[in-house]
C-alpha cells in the first residue's frame, strides 16, 4: 500500500524502517504487522539518450516512475512490444542500429508524457492547504452531493480533463506505434536500400562487362 503526503523527517531508502505511527496515523491499525518505509517520490524524468551504435536500454532504467505509479510496469512490457514489432522486419545486419533509435524515438514522448501524468497525479494528491486545494476538495464534495462520480462531466463538457488523460494513456497500443512507423519510415528506408544495392550491382556488372570488352 502506498501513501503519499508532504516530506516527512523519516524520508530514507527503501531499506530504512520509518516510524508508522508519523506517517500513517490513521491507517495504523491496517499496517500495525508491516514493515514501513519512506522515501521520496520525486522520480526522475526519462533520459535522453537510450541507445550506443547497437546497444540500448530499456525499463526503469531509462524511465522509472515515482514509487506506486500505475504505469510503472505497464511502461516495461510496452518497451517490449515496440522492440519486438521492430524486430519483427529485421533480415539484415544494418537495420539493427535503425531500428534501435527508432524504438527509441517511439518510446520517448511516450514515456514522458506518462511521467508527467505520474507526478502530476502524486502532486494533485498532495497540494499544500490554499485556494488550489480547497477548490480541489469543494470540487469533489459537490459531485459527491450530487450523486456523480469523479470522472463525470459538469456542464457543456463532454467529459472532464481527467478522463480525456485517462483514456490516452490506456488506449495506447505500443504495437500500433511500431507498425506506424514501419509504414511511415522503415518501408521507405528499405526501399531506398535496396535501390542502393541494386545500383551498385548494376554497377559493376558494367565494369565487368568493361572489362571483358576490353580484354577481347
Amino acid at each position: 500500500m502506498y501513501v503519499y503526503g508532504p516530506r516527512d523527517p523519516a524520508e530514507g531508502t527503501w531499506n530504512d524502517r520509518a516510524p508508522v505511527a508519523g506517517l500513517l496515523r490513521r491507517l495504523g491499525d491496517l499496517v500495525s504487522e508491516a514493515t514501513c518505509t519512506c522515501v521520496s517520490v520525486d522520480g526522475r524524468p526519462p533520459l535522453e539518450e537510450w541507445v550506443d551504435n547497437r546497444m540500448a536500454v530499456m525499463g526503469a532504467a531509462v524511465h522509472s516512475m515515482p514509487p506506486g505509479s500505475i504505469q510503472d510496469c505497464a511502461l516495461t512490457v510496452e518497451d517490449g512490444a515496440v522492440l519486438a514489432k521492430l524486430f519483427s522486419h529485421l533480415h539484415s545486419k544494418d537495420q539493427i542500429q535503425s531500428f534501435l533509435y527508432a524504438f527509441q524515438d517511439l518510446r520517448q514522448p511516450r514515456c514522458a508524457s506518462v511521467y508527467a501524468k505520474e507526478v502530476g497525479i502524486v502532486q494533485y494528491m498532495v497540494v499544500p492547504p490554499g485556494d488550489f486545494q480547497q477548490m480541489r476538495d469543494d470540487s469533489m464534495r459537490a459531485k459527491r452531493d450530487a450523486g456523480m462520480g469523479i470522472l463525470e462531466a459538469v456542464g457543456d463538457l463532454e467529459e472532464p480533463p481527467e478522463w480525456a488523460e485517462i483514456k490516452e494513456v490506456f488506449g495506447y497500443d505500443a504495437e500500433d506505434d511500431a507498425d506506424n512507423w514501419w509504414v511511415e519510415w522503415g518501408l521507405l528506408r528499405e526501399r531506398a536500400r535496396v535501390n542502393a544495392d541494386i545500383g551498385t550491382h548494376n554497377a559493376l556488372m558494367t565494369d565487368v562487362m568493361v572489362s571483358h570488352s576490353i580484354s577481347h
